[in-house]
């Protein structure tokens, strides 16, 4: 019989910083587990839901259509949020199940062991992630152990992607520095045939930081949240097929940004590219590009840390305890908590979590 190791903290925050671990996460999950499939739902703002990692990804493409419809994502509700692991059908009956698209078009289409499902919602910076477990119908729902055993690995796979979805932001940044041709008087994307960023410039590297329906995927696609996903698409494909390419535009209405200020209606224009259609520039425009600016404009006060604080960042990325960064840097417990309080203060943090997700973002690591 096979066995596997438990897993670690260490082989978790591992795969915060390895694609390969972090596509196969949900498969160890599942095998730890004895269940037949665990997968992680990234819920981005704006009603778009990327499918990231799981087991069994037959099924993803055709679930993705349909995840609106299905009657346990529909129970994915804040007062669930960080609260732990829990049973499904503690709100969603298993007969009311068996009679949904879900259960019909995906469980029974795809002949998946899937049936009895036990989640986990967790929030991020950018957005909501769900970890699901399944079992097949004969296996009998989620035991009180069993629900505890997952929850042994709640802090551990927050923390995994809150620094996932930092590690991307620090990626649209790389981007944007590594290319300054493109003029910055307005938001300009540069994309490849499959809608892959090739380069922006720094008011588009500004705007997707600050927009929820503007999405940076782990493959590099950009993306658009809601409705308006499969327009964008399309308009990608026509400004980049290589034969008759061709322009076109997409609105996107007035929002609130990620950090509370409105954004105006913005127009996504797609002009064809002279490189045999295989590439297209998204220059973002609105009526008056002079308040698109000044929206942009957002002073950040200049924040000073100190090496020590610097010290203690590293070590909470890596996954030490207070304990352990005062044993590590040869001081007191009390002491890790002083530095620790004075980088929530500067920061603007109100736990350490969120003091790391900030210090990612403002490039201190």
């Amino acid at each position: 019989m096979y066995m596997t190791l438990p897993l670690s903290h260490h082989d978790i925050y591992d795969a915060a910083l390895d694609d390969m671990l972090f596509d196969i996460l949900p498969q160890r999950l599942a095998r730890e587990m004895n269940v037949p499939s665990a997968i992680f739902f990234w819920l981005h703002p704006g009603n778009m839901q990327e499918i990231s990692a799981g087991t069994q990804p037959e099924a993803n493409a055709d679930y993705i259509e349909i995840l609106d419809q299905d009657p346990w994502m529909a129970e994915v509700k804040d007062e669930r949020a960080n609260s732990g692991a829990f049973r499904l059908t503690d709100h969603v009956s298993a007969e009311a199940f068996e009679k949904s698209v879900m259960y019909n078009e995906i469980t029974l289409k795809h002949r998946l062991d899937r049936f009895w499902c036990l989640g986990m919602i967790q929030d991020t910076r950018d957005g909501r992630v769900v970890t699901a477990f399944h079992k097949g119908k004969q296996a009998g729902d989620f035991s009180d152990s069993e629900l505890g055993f997952v929850n042994r690995h709640s802090r551990d796979l927050g923390r995994l992607h809150s620094i996932r979805r930092e590690l991307i932001r620090n990626n649209i940044r790389e981007i944007a520095a590594a290319d300054r041709t493109l003029q910055g008087e307005m938001p300009i994307f540069d994309l490849d045939h499959e809608g892959r960023l090739l380069r922006m410039n720094g008011m588009a590297e500004t705007l997707l930081l600050l927009h929820p329906l503007l999405i940076l995927q782990r493959n590099q696609i950009l993306a658009i949240g809601g409705p308006k996903k499969q327009a964008f698409n399309a308009a990608v494909g026509n400004a980049t097929v290589a034969a008759h390419s061709h322009a076109s535009w997409l609105d996107l209405p007035p929002m609130r940004a990620q950090d509370g200020r409105i954004l105006p209606n913005l127009r996504l224009n797609l002009l064809p590219q002279n490189t045999n259609g295989r590439r297209a520039l998204v220059i973002v425009t609105t009526e008056d590009a002079a308040e698109l600016k000044s929206d942009f404009y957002s002073p950040q006060e200049k924040i000073s840390l100190t090496q020590r604080e610097r010290d203690i960042l590293t070590g909470l990325v890596k996954g030490h305890r207070r304990d352990q960064l005062a044993h590590d840097l040869g001081i007191t417990v009390p002491t890790v908590d002083l530095h620790s309080g004075n980088l929530r203060r500067k920061l603007g943090a109100r736990t350490m979590l969120e003091a790391v997700a900030i210090a990612f973002k403002a490039g201190f690591l």
